[in-house]
């Protein structure tokens, strides 16, 4: 059992036993109190009563509390907006029609993707896109909708996301990377502070684990150039080594495409955070502003074009859903079974017995076109291409190019910058010996062919050219295509 402001919540069977009806009366005690206070602020446009109510509330008793709230604030400040969180329940199901009539009230909803399953960029540029269908239904369906929340971040890393020396169960899903931490800009006469660089992480702890460690703190990973496999993420190291950080390039096009989502269909939307402490402008706006990942009203009108053509791409469907190659046969197998299951027309008409004597190369190849039928039949309805980690997009028209090895010294892309200027240097250095060889063949030729022509033998071979030419003509194949170079 959990006590939670509603109630006592039983965590086995996903609901409250009892409901702490004191604990909701205060609460509308507070929203009276904050609209008396602050109704004549000419700097207060409206009131929100609940920040991110979590998903197991009543949903029932979370409506009643929103209705009693928004008559509190229409009857002292009649001008207010009134925002309703969904509550994670972006559900035009449980909201449509919610309130029906009644001025100035919107539902705000908080759009992230640092707790989505680890993907290659694709896959998180398409759920950027694909998020305007999820916008537009609830708008049709309740009304205004605003994206009060939405960040950078492609993971967990960042530390205390889910509160003090906390993070979720199971989070981070990949190694973080570890930047010196700040000093407390509250001042060092804060318990436990400055940060011990001598000791690793120390609690007490929540769920999880997040917080310094060595003098070290967590920040969002880096985003390496890769062969759009999706192997290439998950197995990189969280640093990107020099010459193979992508992360600038990723985090603008993802921005690019967020806006691009948010701007077109909602009613507004707001970055978090406006700052951090940490340098990580994954949630720092003004950060993300001065590395070009967010463009703003100075940009030029190249860069606020290709913020309204962001989602070109992903609106027209111009990527399929593979499945990843080296996953486990059986969990490749549940993918497909998952499919299969809620949509029994994907796949071969035999079902998933068809799939369960398949393995390696065979079933990735088979799971291919389950997957795809399935994210292309259902992704405006919010599919994801993940199906338990062992699917990805991939661009259509892709040409696979090899992901780096950092065991491979040789590779150009690895080499220190010393030796790819030398390196380049001999490479001019044989390009000019090569044309100077083939200047003196052409003066050597030149000399020689005097000689032949005072011979007759040139005579001799351009005789044989105009035959050869003729017999070319007589089949057909003196054509631009087909010709051979001479």
């Amino acid at each position: 059992m959990i006590c939670s402001p509603q109630g006592t919540f039983n965590r086995y069977t996903a609901s409250y036993t009892d409901i702490n009806y004191d604990n909701i009366a205060h609460g509308l005690r507070v929203i009276t109190k904050v609209v008396e206070r602050h109704k004549s602020h000419p700097a207060v446009l409206g009131l929100e009563p609940l920040n991110e109510p979590w998903q197991y509330t009543p949903i029932d008793l979370l409506k009643r509390f929103y209705w009693d709230g928004y008559l509190i604030v229409k009857r002292a400040a009649p001008e207010w907006k009134y925002v309703m969180h969904d509550s994670f329940r972006m559900d035009p199901n449980l909201w449509g029609g919610f309130m029906s009539g009644c001025p100035d009230r919107a539902l705000d909803t908080h759009i992230y993707q640092a707790w989505n399953f680890p993907a290659s960029r694709e896959t998180f540029y398409n759920d950027a896109c694909q998020q305007k269908h999820a916008i537009a239904a609830m708008e049709d369906a309740f009304g205004p909708v605003i994206v009060g929340e939405w960040s950078l971040a492609t993971d967990n890393c960042a530390m205390w996301l889910n509160g003090f020396n906390d993070n979720l169960s199971g989070y981070p899903m990949l190694p973080c990377k570890y930047v010196p931490c700040p000093d407390p800009y509250m001042g060092f006469d804060q318990p436990g502070t400055p940060v011990d660089p001598g000791k690793p992480i120390q609690g007490p702890f929540g769920t999880g684990m997040s917080g310094p460690s060595w003098g070290m703190c967590p920040v969002d990973r880096d985003w390496m150039v890769e062969n759009k496999e999706g192997k290439g993420f998950m197995h990189a190291p969280p640093n990107a080594p020099p010459g193979l950080d992508d992360t600038d390039n990723v985090m603008r096009n993802l921005a690019q495409k967020k806006i691009n989502t948010f701007s077109g269909i909602g009613h507004g939307f707001y970055f978090w955070n406006f700052r951090t402490e940490l340098d990580e402008p994954q949630w720092n706006y003004l950060e993300a502003v001065r590395r070009g990942w967010i463009p703003t009203g100075h940009d030029s009108e190249q860069i606020k074009s290709q913020v309204l053509t962001a989602c070109e791409k992903e609106d027209q469907g111009k990527y399929k859903c593979v499945a990843k190659r080296g996953m486990l046969d059986k969990n490749t197998i549940s993918g497909v079974e998952y499919c299969i299951s809620v949509d029994p027309e994907t796949g071969n008409p035999a079902g998933i017995k068809y799939y369960q004597n398949m393995t390696g190369d065979e079933l990735a190849n088979a799971a291919d076109d389950v997957f795809d039928g399935f994210w292309s039949k259902h992704r405006l309805d919010g599919a994801t291409c993940d199906f338990g980690g062992v699917a990805q997009l991939r661009e259509l028209n892709y040409t696979y190019v090899p992901p780096p090895n950092d065991n491979d010294w040789y590779s150009y892309d690895n080499m220190p910058k010393g030796v790819k200027i030398g390196i380049t240097s001999i490479s001019i250095l044989l390009g000019f010996m090569a044309v100077f060889g083939l200047c003196m063949m052409k003066i050597g030729g030149g000399m020689r062919e005097a000689t032949l022509r005072s011979a007759g033998a040139i005579r001799k071979s351009y005789a044989a050219l105009g035959e050869a030419i003729t017999s070319r003509v007589s089949r057909g194949r003196l054509d631009d295509q087909n010709n051979d170079g001479w």
